[in-house]
């Protein structure tokens, strides 16, 4: 019987190619294996997380455990490229159940309070402080009445010496820092108040002056 050389290349080749596909797919079932079992470490630790945080133990039948995992990917093995089984089927995942989506709202929302408590406290925090340091601040009605007269006894020129400043000192007990923080505000206060006046008197003057042209 004769033997054709062509069939004998192609049934090697053929053997060859399936030898090949077979390796790459234990390379491949092996890759997958390997990171499911690291996802599923992931997702294993982070419930362990939860329920620390929240003290809520996880519902029966929300997930594998770490031993119903490795039997079901044992499993799988010989069918894992079968096109009838679904790819979420042979990994074990899929989408969230039900409880698993109460769960994950609840620690949400517990998270959410557990935030807006903590920037609720920090805000009340600076809001107090704020208004502390306002307070602390203000000068007494005593001490200011003693610098306004010095203002209004020297409108013109309004910028003590430093002898005018330490006689202040002595007759309010206010500190140095405190008179020329005064002074500062005083003539900025000054400054505004006769900005706006002239700003009104000339508005009176070119309103009379179309009165009388009219």
């Amino acid at each position: 019987m004769e033997i054709d050389c062509s069939n004998l290349c192609n049934i090697a080749w053929m053997t060859h190619y399936v030898l090949l596909l077979s390796t790459f797919k234990e390379q491949l079932q092996q890759h997958v294996r390997v990171h499911a079992m690291e996802a599923v470490m992931a997702c294993w630790e982070l419930e362990q997380s939860l329920q620390s945080l929240t003290g809520v133990a996880p519902s029966e039948g929300t997930g594998a455990t770490m031993s119903d995992d490795e039997d079901n990917h044992a499993d799988s093995d010989s069918n894992f490229f079968d096109g009838n089984l679904d790819a979420t089927d042979a990994m074990g995942f899929g989408m969230p159940t039900e409880s698993e989506r109460s769960l994950m709202e609840r620690v949400r929302q517990e998270l959410k309070h557990e935030l807006k408590q903590g920037y609720k406290e920090k805000i009340v925090d600076i809001r107090e402080e704020i208004l502390r340091k306002r307070r602390a601040g203000k000068l007494p009605g005593d001490t200011t009445s003693v610098l306004k007269s010095w203002w209004q006894s020297h409108s013109k020129w309004p910028y003590p010496t430093e002898e005018d400043k330490a006689r202040l000192v002595q007759e309010t007990g206010l500190q140095l820092k405190q008179i020329n923080n005064w002074f500062i505000n005083q003539r900025k206060r000054n400054w505004h108040s006769n900005a706006s006046s002239s700003s009104t008197t000339k508005t009176k003057r070119k309103s009379a002056g179309e009165k009388t042209l009219s």
